[in-house]
């Protein structure tokens, strides 16, 4: 399959591990605890954790280094961006879009900022969240403005206050759409 995906030049979107919360125990300590035990997965017996996907990903990218793999809702390594930018480091062909966990990155405002800075080649636009125009409002919100914390609960569930990026034109004109193009044009290369 990776390797027809190459030969179309047909990018290949992965959904990647769950959440990190979903594998911690349930307890005072799991900050995402209110959205990770209805799915959690601490209770499953021999589970692949999140690194153990992220690695089997990294794996499979290396033995295909021809096939470009979209690595859904940032690989959900959300909580860590700084591992992320090594999985780039380590992988040409490794993208992420940022569907359903930009808001797990407001509340580090410009550290998530500066990552979309260095990275924003690499990243897509995506929502994974349905049409409605609140979801769309909130995302830009996110990504677009300079608002200091604020509650977005009919989107999300977060204890958490949210913080607007303020990402530049050229870095969202990147990640809204040239990123996504480029992946896209090379199918009619």
């Amino acid at each position: 399959i990776w390797e027809k995906a190459a030969e179309l030049h047909m990018p290949v979107s992965l959904h990647v591990a769950d959440p990190i919360w979903m594998y911690e125990p349930m307890d005072k300590h799991n900050d995402g605890l209110m959205n990770a035990y209805e799915w959690r997965l601490d209770n499953q017996p021999n589970i692949v954790k999140l690194a153990g996907m992220v690695d089997i990903l990294e794996r499979t990218a290396a033995r295909h280094r021809n096939t470009t793999f979209v690595a859904c809702h940032f690989a959900n390594l959300d909580y860590d961006l700084n591992h992320l930018a090594q999985v780039f480091e380590r992988n040409p062909n490794i993208y992420a879009d940022i569907s359903a966990r930009y808001a797990e990155t407001a509340p580090i405002p410009r550290f998530a900022a500066e990552f979309y800075s260095k990275n924003a080649h690499r990243l897509v636009y995506g929502t994974d969240m349905g049409f409605d125009q609140q979801m769309y409002q909130i995302t830009f919100r996110i990504l677009e403005s300079q608002d200091e914390h604020f509650y977005e609960p009919e989107q999300f569930s977060y204890h958490w206050p949210l913080y607007g990026l303020g990402l530049g034109d050229e870095i969202l004109q990147q990640v809204y759409q040239n990123t996504a193009a480029k992946l896209l044009a090379a199918r009619d290369a």
